[in-house]
């Protein structure tokens, strides 16, 4: 039986989403809780602890990017999954780059829910259009063998993608403009085989290039 705790400060869809997962036979919510705060709190007092915990990213007291945080220190071998009700490619990354292990819409069939607990109890990571398997799980085989097709300008490019600066914001202290920001993406998704920013950091993780320092003045409020 996969134990699973979750925490959504939508109390409708998180008790939609808790039937669904105890329908399946192999899964079982021991947690459910309305905000991180909360969450932790249980986890500190569980006699057993979950196999998995699936994180709303927007929530109040304490959201997930937060609680990410407390869980990868507190328990570092528990997994984390990201639920969001947008796309947020941002938002996403940043959860990622946090420690989750993959990313969940909320407007998933019970098929993709059931399949992305499946695939993150089995392998530890849960792979989707964000971003292949290969950079969840860390083998850097395929992509070191592509990194002699990436140039000075983009190596810079993918350290401020391991960034949650937005296109605009890399633009302006690349002293480039956003039509050439877009290049050096377009160009990246072609030479690395891959269709997103989340693909872009991972794979700038990967491979050993940290996220890049920030000026302050272009640090955001």
């Amino acid at each position: 039986m996969i134990k699973i705790a979750i925490a959504d400060d939508h109390n409708l869809i998180r008790k939609g989403i808790v039937e669904i997962i105890n329908s399946f036979q192999h899964c079982q919510v021991v947690i459910e809780a309305d905000n991180g705060e909360k969450l932790v709190t249980a986890l500190h007092n569980a006699a057993t602890l979950p196999d998995i915990c699936i994180l709303d990213i927007n929530m109040p007291v304490m959201d997930g990017y937060e609680t990410l945080k407390v869980i990868r220190e507190a328990w570092p071998e528990m997994n984390v999954l990201a639920l969001t009700m947008y796309s947020n490619e941002l938002a996403i990354l940043k959860m990622i780059l946090g420690g989750a292990k993959g990313y969940l819409p909320k407007d998933c069939t019970p098929r993709e829910l059931e399949k992305a607990i499946d695939n993150v109890y089995h392998t530890g990571v849960h792979s989707s259009e964000l971003a292949p398997k290969e950079l969840f799980e860390g083998d850097k085989s395929k992509y070191l063998e592509r990194q002699h097709r990436i140039s000075d300008k983009d190596i810079q490019f993918l350290r401020y993608c391991c960034t949650e600066l937005h296109y605009k914001e890399i633009a302006d202290i690349m002293e480039v403009s956003v039509r050439t920001i877009h290049t050096y993406r377009d160009n990246l998704f072609e030479k690395l085989g891959l269709k997103t920013r989340i693909g872009l950091a991972m794979y700038a993780m990967n491979i050993g290039l940290g996220p890049a320092d920030i000026p302050q003045a272009d640090k955001k409020d």
